[in-house]
């Protein structure tokens, strides 16, 4: 069984043994793409124009026959994974093989259909699967045209399923591994500001005030290094709003406080607060609906809103 992984470190086994020859960032691209292709035959003459887009056609025919060659070498048993036509290549989608990629794919997938059945202990798993696959970019190190835009969906991907788990995370008041996976956004998108706000609300959920402070100094601190800007105004409240409740140790019981249940909540917290009044004082409306997805907090702010 060939394992190939294309997310961080390249890395290469069959049967637990490493394959060392697909050393090159050149060959490790032809693989990634005939892998990450492989539900239909690719044209040579494509690919040799994606890969040597400034030499003349003959010049870049022969140096795909070249690196072709390398790559029959490099793999054990590539006859079994390589299927060399005359005028195509492909790689065969049956061979017995597995593909960090796919398999990321594959359990983004299982979480939408999990999904749609309404069966969130499934979307959690596959979540959690998803995130752990991902180790790293799509192969960082390759810098050919046709990877940036397939390495750019991946890490979209990955960091759209990172904030869904995160917010299930929360809901269910697993706090400590909703702030690991948040601190992991982080990494890769070390300027987006929300993800701080989030964490700053998930240490507070957990008890941790110092930990939610250090968060917003950071936060300050990378975007007056990156962008020479302060931290918004939104990220300021919360700040504040912690400030505040290390003020008042009353105000500090961890979890289920008002304070730290709607730090970057506090539109929807007002909007709930109005609609409930209606209905206690006997006006319209005499329902109040909390909708949106599933995972994103809706039950702890009606706990927090009948306490």
């Amino acid at each position: 069984m060939l394992s190939v992984s294309l997310l961080g470190d390249f890395c290469i086994r069959n049967d637990e043994a490493p394959v060392t020859d697909v050393d090159t960032s050149r060959l490790q691209s032809l693989l990634a793409y005939l892998m990450l292709h492989r539900d239909a035959p690719q044209s040579r003459a494509h690919l040799a124009f994606l890969f040597w887009p400034d030499t003349s056609e003959a010049q870049a025919r022969t140096n795909l026959r070249n690196l072709l060659h390398h790559l029959r070498h490099a793999l054990p048993d590539a006859d079994s994974y390589l299927e060399a036509g005359v005028q195509t290549l492909q790689w065969h989608s049956d061979a017995p093989f597995t593909l960090d990629a796919a398999d990321f794919d594959s359990a983004l997938a299982h979480s939408e259909q999990a999904q749609q059945m309404g069966d969130f202990a499934a979307v959690r798993e596959a979540l959690e699967r998803a995130v752990d696959l991902y180790k790293g970019d799509l192969l960082p190190s390759c810098y050919d045209d046709w990877i940036i835009p397939y390495r750019e969906g991946l890490r979209q991907a990955y960091l759209s399923a990172s904030e869904q788990l995160v917010w299930m995370l929360e809901e269910q008041r697993d706090y400590k591994p909703a702030i690991r996976n948040a601190q992991r956004i982080l990494r890769y998108d070390p300027l987006h500001e929300a993800t701080y706000r989030l964490l700053i609300r998930l240490h507070a959920l957990n008890g941790d005030r110092a930990g939610a402070l250090q968060t917003y100094h950071t936060c300050a601190t990378v975007l007056q290094r990156e962008l020479d800007v302060e931290p918004s105004a939104a990220t300021r409240e919360a700040y504040e709003q912690l400030l505040g409740a290390e003020a008042q140790p009353s105000q500090m019981v961890p979890t289920t406080t008002a304070f730290s249940l709607l730090v970057g909540r506090e539109g929807e917290w007002a909007q709930m607060l109005k609609a409930w009044r209606a209905v206690v004082a006997g006006g319209e409306p005499h329902v109040v609906i909390l909708s949106g997805e599933a995972g994103i907090g809706k039950t702890r702010l009606a706990e927090e809103l009948l306490q």
